[in-house]
């Protein structure tokens, strides 16, 4: 949406000067620039509409952990559920203000940082980079103010070859990995090789996210939550 909005400025002031040097206006080329805006106002309008879906998503037939993620322009708490119980909810924020107009333009994954409760516990979920040009991202994972454990992404040639999607994390010392092939949605979370959790799709054409974990254990429940963020909401 800001990307439209930026092309635009950028487009009506060459549009601008070329009637200003050449002395040159042509009607059409106007209309067909003022079309952006337009067209980041119905984003906008549409994207509030699906929002309302989200913020009123109920389970049906689900008793596995749940959540409808369905638009990324509006930071909403999502609500999660376990069965029909409201256990708490998704938000995804941006460290800082102008995060968010780069996120925008290149890419949903940008400076990906989310807040998720569950319970009466709050995540923070707190991205970070040691070093800029380095491909892999990081976060710093919070229970109440209290740091919990980190993850960083595993982008590598291997990966890449096979689309795989990997995500390191580290909680209480003890060491995990969720993956995903990039053509499919569903998400495995192992320890030591070993399947705990997964995160798909209620079915293919739905926008619920199930989360089946093996143990009650918010931990997995929040790197499921972290890889499909990162990876499946581009």
């Amino acid at each position: 949406m800001i990307e439209l909005n930026l092309l635009f400025v950028l487009l009506l002031l060459t549009a601008l000067a070329r009637y200003i040097v050449f002395d040159a206006f042509e009607p059409l080329m106007f209309a067909m620039i003022f079309l952006l805006p337009i067209t980041s106002l119905v984003i906008f309008m549409l994207s509030k509409r699906l929002a309302e879906k989200e913020r009123s998503y109920q389970p049906k037939g689900i008793e596995a952990w749940s959540f409808y993620n369905l638009q990324k322009t509006l930071m909403i708490q999502k609500p999660l559920f376990k069965g029909d119980v409201q256990r708490g909810y998704v938000k995804r924020y941006f460290p800082k203000k102008w995060n968010y107009v780069l996120g925008d333009i290149f890419g949903f994954n940008w400076y990906l940082s989310l807040e998720i409760q569950i319970d009466k516990d709050r995540y923070d979920v707190h991205w970070y980079r040691e070093k800029w040009f380095n491909q892999q991202d990081q976060w710093e994972i919070y229970k109440n103010g209290e740091r919990i454990g980190e993850a960083r992404t595993l982008i590598n040639l291997k990966n890449a070859v096979k689309l795989k999607e990997a995500i390191q994390f580290r909680f209480y010392e003890k060491s995990y990995i969720s993956s995903a092939t990039t053509v499919t949605s569903i998400i495995s979370l192992t320890q030591d090789e070993q399947v705990i959790g997964t995160l798909k799709r209620n079915h293919i054409i739905s926008n619920v996210q199930v989360i089946d974990v093996q143990e009650h254990q918010p931990e997995y429940i929040i790197a499921l939550i972290v890889h499909s963020y990162y990876f499946k909401n581009r």
